[in-house]
């Protein structure tokens, strides 16, 4: 009972502090994504590239922060883009550090600079979701995470309640032995009945509403979709480090890339559709 009351206690501070931050304004976005950006990374580094390379991780978290956050700039204040490029240098430097650091053993690991890739893009991403078609509304990339959010809960009970029975399909049991195909069926039931509600919510709103009904099921799509992946991509770097949780900054929840890895799949995928096929 006290593993499910911290649970819960932890679960929704964590949605109150996501709520807060997309509703307030669009700079605690940019607070709530940056703390979302540095911590994810961190947690990454501890789980591939632990004890080493330190100067090179505070160079490319840095760089990646420094790029979110003047990218934001660039659309909320409508600044040059040009001003991304000097938030570009501390890679080349942290190239450089590494050709030092690495000389004693050749001990080269590219898992240094792939947070970039895996968690900056998307989450510079979402800054199209927030800002669609100029100012900034938070709906679009809020109803993306109750989409995500249902989906993992869906997964997760129908998985629970079918898909640990003797004979059971799991999903890729080689990397998530608990993961089933009853879980993925959860997921995508879910997802869809969130798109649904969002969709139908926007429809007694028509004021707030920021998409056409249709996309919400294209949106539904991609996140049952490469909300699986998302989660098995994660358990495969997890399984390598010999962990279950990537962090303990949610009590009883794990980390944030617990909370994010299918997120970070998502985001790019959503943010390129809505921004060349829906505007």
């Amino acid at each position: 009972m006290n593993q499910l009351l911290k649970r819960t206690i932890s679960g929704a501070l964590f949605l109150a502090l996501m709520l807060a931050g997309l509703l307030l304004s669009e700079f605690t976005y940019m607070g709530l994504m940056s703390a979302v950006l540095v911590c994810s990374s961190l947690e990454f580094f501890r789980l591939t590239v632990p004890g080493r390379y330190t100067a090179e991780k505070v160079c490319v978290v840095f760089s990646a922060l420094a790029f979110f956050v003047m990218a934001f700039c660039c659309v909320r204040f409508a600044l040059p883009s040009k001003w991304l490029l000097p938030c570009l240098i501390p890679l080349p430097l942290a190239c450089i550090m590494m050709i030092f650091h690495g000389a004693p053993d050749h001990f080269f690991d590219t898992a240094v600079f792939f947070p970039l890739l895996y968690i900056a893009l998307p989450v510079v991403s979402s800054i199209f979701l927030v800002f669609p078609t100029g100012g900034y509304t938070p709906w679009v990339l809020l109803s993306l995470f109750a989409l995500i959010w249902l989906s993992d809960i869906g997964a997760y009970l129908v998985g629970m309640a079918f898909g640990q029975r003797s004979g059971s399909h799991k999903l890729f049991p080689s990397i998530s032995p608990k993961k089933s195909w009853a879980g993925v069926a959860g997921g995508v039931l879910f997802t869809f009945l969130a798109a649904w509600g969002v969709k139908a919510l926007f429809e007694a709103h028509p004021e707030a509403a920021v998409l056409p009904d249709n996309s919400w099921w294209v949106l539904a799509a991609i996140v049952a979709v490469l909300g699986i992946f998302g989660d098995l991509f994660e358990s495969l770097i997890k399984r390598h480090a010999e962990v279950k949780d990537s962090g303990t900054i949610i009590p009883g929840h794990g980390g944030l890339l617990d909370r994010f890895d299918d997120v970070f799949f998502i985001l790019p995928v959503a943010a390129a559709y809505l921004m060349f096929i829906v505007y």
